[in-house]
């Protein structure tokens, strides 16, 4: 596979700050549903759970975003 030109990379970073706020959106979600004392106790762990999964996403995109911005490709290593 050909090594993508910075361009793309560039933007391949904004494709993951675009789904790292997306998570992040879940996330607050997630913890609005967590917090709502109208839901049943096992909706409100479930939600807990998705929202702690949400954040390591947002985490995670944005850690991979960063790297494509120094010009590393996600999981390469440097």
């Amino acid at each position: 596979m050909a090594r993508p030109f910075r361009a793309e990379m560039r933007a391949m970073a904004e494709q993951s700050e675009r789904a790292a706020a997306r998570s992040a959106a879940a996330a607050v979600d997630g913890d609005r549903a967590a917090n709502d004392p109208s839901n049943s106790p096992t909706l409100r762990a479930q939600a807990k759970a998705a929202a702690g999964f949400a954040r390591r996403h947002a985490e995670e995109y944005r850690e991979d975003a960063a790297k494509l911005r120094e010009g590393y490709l996600p999981g390469e290593d440097w």
